[in-house]
């Protein structure tokens, strides 16, 4: 795989691991207020779930990550992506949720399942170890 292939994954991964831990947070809903329509001159009130508001926070900060390593020109840099985090960073203090602390347990239990599961080679070593002591003092006695 291609380093822009397992960001892509991983950021795909992190997805689903926040969407798993907000199953039971779903059924709240956020009210979003004063959305004024200019052309029509009305207001709405939007309702979304928590999980829904959550998804878009990390779907706004894994967009500038994948976008930095892609893009470098002046427009994205000084305006857009500083607009994107924004709006995210805007959305996270109303819901109070904090994607970095979301990202890093995230990341945390992607290690747990990348090392390996294989113990067998400590295992034998530690036999050959305490197995050669005893031998020894065996002979000792």
């Amino acid at each position: 795989m291609t380093d822009s292939e397992n960001k892509l994954f991983f950021f795909l991964e992190f997805l689903q691991e926040v969407e798993k831990e907000l199953s039971m947070e779903e059924e709240k809903q956020v009210m979003i207020e004063k959305a004024i329509n200019l052309k029509m001159m009305c207001d709405y009130v939007v309702s979304c779930s928590y999980g829904d508001i959550v998804l878009i926070i990390c779907m706004l900060h894994d967009y500038v990550k994948m976008l930095d390593g892609v893009r470098s020109d002046i427009q994205w840099e000084c305006y857009y992506r500083e607009k994107f985090l924004k709006i995210a960073d805007r959305l996270s203090e109303q819901i109070e949720y904090d994607y970095d602390a979301a990202l890093e347990k995230c990341q945390k239990k992607l290690e747990k399942k990348e090392k390996p599961g294989d113990i067998g080679e400590d295992a034998m070593s530690l036999a050959v170890k305490y197995g050669g002591n005893k031998t020894k003092t065996e002979k000792k006695g």
